[in-house]
């Protein structure tokens, strides 16, 4: 088909049915680019009063993976050549979108395909590639967008080629990162394009497949059956990520924070069991020590029943002058009685030091609640003996010339 030459599409291919918008970008792009100046002098390249850097191409491409694989040389050549990767991605899918945002409020333009339309060919204008979209492509704002398309004469691809060099990978990095992110910024959805052929590895084209990151699988899938290229190539095929480093950051971020999330109720659980432990043991020690003191009562009633309700019958059966038979069992009957009260007997004698076996037991039937009348009984002694053994026993407990009540001295140092 023959057309005026300012209406020649000559920048670019693309099916029929978007060659018109696609000249009318090419028209906007190419007067921009006509209003250049440039001054050395200050450094500066402006087109249309935008400022403008150029940057050799071989440096962005080989120079730049030769580079990294050096500078990270003891992490091995696949860390370095991921690395670099990454970074030239990261980059260019940034300047994509910046510049695809630049030109759409200067042509302003709201359409996304009109948007789309001036990359391919600033793409021509600024060195970075050609651009062939396929029939096959459908861009459409959502995740069934599709673009497939090739990039005739990439710079990245051309630097390998001009130093002889044959790569291994895909080294059209950030053809693929430029791109997806003028589309990106277009179409206003995430998009990831990968490389599927490269000639700087021996294909034919350099050629890209741009998608959904939900979708670009399955596309690269179903292209892989028909290509000339065996199958098995395309399942090795990095899928770039933007900002890859920064989503596993945050990942790691996140899982840090739910860890520590984690740890943190771990903690107050582990004190709220300590905590019931501590109540439950406070509770068992108040139990333990009633239990004690009931045991310790138990024991000292036990004591002064003893002495009260068996001891005295005992001494007024000695009173009644008992035969021989009769003595033998009651002389028994008061050893069993004190085996079984000794234990108690001891145990409060260790408290009452330096009173004599005498005055223990009245400082004992004293403490007992026993008046002095009764225990002058029970002993068979007078009222002053009784009296004298208490006035002893208050000097050595040092209580003489004391008004303190000897039985609640006696109950508190028994506590």
């Amino acid at each position: 088909m023959n057309r005026p030459s300012d209406t020649v599409l000559n920048t670019v291919s693309v099916p029929d049915n978007f060659y018109q918008v696609f000249l009318t970008a090419q028209n906007y792009v190419k007067n921009y680019f006509s209003i250049s100046q440039t001054d050395p002098e200050k450094g500066s390249i402006k087109f249309s009063g935008e400022r403008y850097i150029l940057v050799r191409a071989a440096s962005m491409s080989i120079e730049f993976f030769d580079m990294m694989a050096l500078l990270y040389k003891d992490r091995g050549e696949k860390e370095a050549r991921t690395l670099s990767y990454n970074f030239l991605f990261d980059i260019a899918h940034s300047i994509g979108k910046a510049d695809a945002k630049s030109f759409f409020s200067k042509m302003k333009v709201i359409d996304p395909i009109e948007k789309l339309s001036a990359g391919p060919v600033h793409f021509a204008y600024t060195g970075w590639a050609s651009v062939k979209i396929h029939p096959l492509s459908h861009p459409t704002p959502d995740e069934n967008y599709y673009l497939i398309y090739d990039h005739p004469y990439s710079f990245e691809a051309q630097a390998w080629m001009d130093k002889g060099e044959k790569a291994q990978f895909p080294v059209c990095v950030m053809n693929a990162g430029y791109s997806s992110g003028w589309c990106e910024e277009s179409f206003g959805i995430p998009l990831v394009t990968a490389e599927i052929e490269c000639r700087a590895k021996g294909d034919r084209h350099c050629r890209f497949i741009m998608a959904h990151p939900s979708r670009i699988k399955d596309y690269i899938s179903d292209y892989s059956k028909k290509a000339y290229i065996k199958y098995e190539h395309y399942e090795k095929i990095d899928i770039p990520e933007f900002f890859k480093r920064k989503r596993l950051q945050d990942e790691l971020r996140k899982n840090k924070i739910h860890l520590e999330q984690l740890i943190q109720e771990r903690t107050d659980n582990l004190k709220k069991t300590n905590e019931r432990l501590e109540e439950t043991n406070i509770a068992l020690k108040v139990i333990l020590k009633q239990m004690e003191q009931k045991e310790k009562n138990d024991k000292e009633i036990f004591l002064t029943n003893i002495k009260q309700s068996i001891m005295p019958y005992i001494n007024q059966l000695y009173e009644t002058n008992p035969g021989k038979g009769q003595k033998v069992l009651l002389d028994q009957l008061k050893k069993n009685i004190d085996q079984i009260a000794s234990p108690l007997i001891a145990r409060l004698s260790s408290k009452y030091l330096n009173l004599t076996p005498m005055e223990i037991k009245v400082a004992t039937l004293v403490k007992d609640g026993v008046v002095t009348k009764d225990i002058a009984q029970i002993m068979n002694v007078s009222l002053n003996t009784i009296t004298s053994h208490r006035y002893k026993i208050r000097t050595k407990l040092g209580l003489k010339n004391k008004n303190a009540n000897l039985r609640s001295y006696l109950l508190s140092i028994d506590e």
